[in-house]
This record gives C-alpha cells, sequence and structure tokens, in this order.
C-alpha cells in the first residue's frame, strides 16, 4: 500500500503512517500537507496521513483548508503522543545555538524550552519537522538546530542536545487517514462535516446545531475558520458521534443541509478517542 505522508523521511506524519499501517506499508513523502491531499484525490496514493491537531496547539490550518476544498474523504484518525527533541550537528552546543528551525506547532509546542533557554534564537518556520533537521544537517552549522522526533538525529546525521523539550506532560497529535471512501460503520464512530450559513444573522448558528442537539447527537469539537472569499465570511467544522449512515445521522445531516449555504461531509470513521 502507497501512503502519502508529509515529508521528508521521518515526521511525525510517517511514524502516524507506521503506527496504523505497519512497517510494510511504502511510505510517500510529499513538500506540503495539500500536497499529500491531492496525491490522494488523483489517486497517485491510495491514502494519505496529514496531522489535523494537537493538544497543545489546535489545529492545523492548512490541514482544514485541504479537507474544504480537495475531494477525498477522512477513513480513519491516529492519535500519536509527540515527544520533542533539540537536534543540532555533531559537536554543537546548546549556548551556541542562534537559530531554530522546526514547524511552526513544533515551534509553539516548546516555547516554554526556547524561552528559558534560546531567549535570543531567532526561530524560522518550515513546512515540517522533518524538513528543519534535513536542512541543519545539510547545513551543517552549530549555531543552528531543528525540533523534531528523536529519530530524526539517525536519518539526517545530528546529535540530540536535548530530549522531551515540548510544553507539559502530555503531548499528542491527531492526525487523519484520507482515503476516496470513508470508513463502514462501526457502532463506535464519529463524523466530521464543515459548512457554511446562508446568511450572518442572529441564531442561525444556533438553528444548525439544533439539528444535532434535538436528536442526542453528541458534539466533540466545533470550531470556525475563515472562508478566505470575504472578510467576515466564516466556515464551521464540526465533529460529533455516530455515522453517517445511522439514521438518526442522516436526518441531522438533511437539516443542516437545508440550513447552509455548503455542506460537505468529510467522512466517518471510528472513533479514537
Amino acid at each position: 500500500m502507497k501512503v502519502g505522508v508529509l515529508g521528508p523521511r521521518g515526521t511525525y506524519a510517517e511514524l502516524a503512517a507506521h503506527s496504523h499501517f505497519g512497517d510494510g506499508a511504502e511510505i510517500v513523502p510529499y513538500p506540503m500537507i495539500t500536497d499529500v491531499v491531492q496525491a490522494v484525490e488523483r489517486g497517485d496514493v491510495q491514502v494519505g496521513v496529514i496531522p489535523l491537531e494537537s493538544l497543545r496547539e489546535g489545529s492545523v490550518g492548512e490541514a482544514l483548508d485541504a479537507l474544504t476544498w480537495i475531494d477525498v474523504k477522512i477513513q480513519a484518525e491516529i492519535v500519536v503522543p509527540v515527544s520533542h527533541s533539540l537536534l543540532g550537528v555533531r559537536g554543537a552546543k546548546l549556548e551556541g545555538i542562534t537559530q531554530v528551525l522546526s514547524h511552526p506547532q513544533a515551534l509553539a509546542q516548546c516555547r516554554e524550552f526556547l524561552r528559558e533557554n534560546l531567549p535570543k534564537a531567532e526561530l524560522i518556520e518550515m513546512a515540517s519537522t522533518a524538513k528543519a533537521a534535513e536542512q541543519v544537517g545539510k547545513l551543517q552549522r552549530a549555531n543552528m538546530a531543528a525540533i523534531g522526533p528523536r529519530a530524526l538525529a539517525d536519518l539526517y546525521g545530528l546529535e540530540v542536545l536535548r530530549e522531551g523539550i515540548q510544553s507539559g506532560e502530555v503531548n499528542v497529535t491527531r492526525f487523519l487517514c484520507l482515503a476516496k471512501a470513508d470508513g463502514e460503520p462501526t457502532g463506535h464512530d464519529k463524523t466530521s462535516i464543515v459548512f457554511s450559513a446562508v446568511q450572518d444573522r442572529p441564531g442561525v448558528l444556533y438553528e444548525i446545531l439544533r439539528e444535532f442537539a434535538t436528536r442526542n447527537i453528541n458534539l466533540t469539537k466545533i470550531e470556525s475558520r475563515p472562508s478566505k472569499k470575504v472578510l467576515g465570511d466564516y466556515l464551521f467544522f464540526i465533529d460529533f458521534e455516530g455515522h453517517r449512515e445511522d439514521e438518526r445521522v442522516k436526518e441531522a445531516l438533511n437539516g443542516v443541509k437545508q440550513k447552509t449555504a455548503r455542506l460537505k461531509v468529510l467522512g466517518s470513521y471510528p472513533k479514537r478517542f
């Protein structure tokens, strides 16, 4: 099975893919999250694994945007514990680090460590943690370090300067497995949708959410994101318990469809948390 992931090799997305599919999966890295989703849509890979949200820093905007406009379905969710390490070239010292490279989520998850130990270091955002490690390994500068999984050290010839630098005792990231079709009903499922309201007026969101409340359907997540069409226009993302084939869910989705300008069912899949 070909599995597309955010690359290069060694990202947390690759670790999530291996945890879900085993070591026999053929990993195909892509430079951006959107590239992974488009590869699934084209059929270049059977499935794609992308990060959606972290416990510490919330949702990944690029992932939400890609899910909204690209024709793929969520087939499964994967929850992976995340432990960040500070990685430098061989012989590098913590006190000599002036630049730290990583994905924006990883930098944010390690802000307390960076504030206390490298307060003057320049923080440079990269497309992925693995891309950051690859860059540090390529340039071989003792003043540069990357933040990412410990395994990147072996992949890119780096040393672990510090381990477990993320904030908080618990740090997990939720990944999505994307495919052409979503999951079959299991009796313990979750469904994700995105919609836009017909018009901005008092009570419109309440009317939409009431479709779930009156049917005793539990919402597990709700958030908004700019539609990027008009200032002040938003898309709403909702996760709720149940499968799209369940009768109650069908009724709720039909009610939501009548109250929204656009509704997309992103997929139904086994619930993992």
